[in-house]
């Protein structure tokens, strides 16, 4: 039961994530500057890792899953 619903819980997450990193193209202007691009784009990849971290955890949970079944 609990694997379950860590198992529902990650695949909620992975979707938002996703969809919170997806770049607006109306958000980047010219007026921003170098150290502002960089930063943005470290935060994303870290965001990235934790999503990869987060799919894999989801891989486990439903090998598990089939495994309990």
């Amino acid at each position: 039961m609990i694997i379950k619903f860590f198992w529902y819980l990650l695949s909620l997450l992975t979707v938002l994530l996703i969809l919170l990193t997806i770049p607006s193209k109306s958000g980047f202007g010219s007026s921003i500057s170098q150290n502002q691009v960089l930063n943005v784009r470290s935060s994303q990849i870290s965001v990235k890792k934790f999503i990869i971290f987060i799919v894999l955890m989801f891989f486990i949970f439903s090998i598990l899953l089939l495994i309990k079944h």
